[in-house]
């Protein structure tokens, strides 16, 4: 892996890749079940009768896809425990067996009140395999300055 990134090598604009991978049905399904009983995100004639083709994956999934997503990003970065003010937005809804590729952009930089530290803007774009966005995420993450 090469060297992680500190917060005075990302600048507005960088893009960094994140995660690929696919809903996984029995995932998507079992977590449904267990944190938004809502039935279109379980029962498939019910989801149909709402207009979908199938079971769409609920809103909390989602948000735990692009956790998923941001970590292979945030490995890349002397990250500091942070994500604040995330805003999360649903722009297609997800079904099992979706291909989603991930990247984030840099919207800005900031140092932090504290030294040592600067705070990235930044936006996850989530795309299926058709090229529909997903969903978005903005997210505010406290990096390490480069030691001196």
């Amino acid at each position: 892996m090469a060297e992680k990134l500190y917060f005075e090598d990302i600048s507005k604009g960088d893009r960094f890749a994140g995660a690929s991978f696919t809903v996984e049905r029995e995932e998507m399904l079992d977590f449904g079940r267990r944190f938004d009983d809502q039935p279109m995100h379980y029962d498939a004639e019910a989801a149909k009768a709402l207009g979908f083709k199938d079971v769409v994956a609920c809103g909390a999934y989602t948000f735990a896809l692009s956790s998923k997503a941001a970590t292979h990003v945030w490995q890349q970065w002397h990250f500091l425990p942070s994500g604040l003010g995330v805003e999360l937005n649903f722009l297609s809804p997800l079904f099992a067996g979706d291909v989603l590729s991930t990247d984030m952009e840099v919207l800005e930089t900031r140092l932090s009140s504290k030294p040592g530290r600067g705070w990235l803007d930044t936006i996850l774009r989530c795309t299926n395999q058709d090229g529909r966005e997903a969903f978005t995420t903005k997210a505010h993450f406290l990096l390490l300055m480069r030691p001196e």
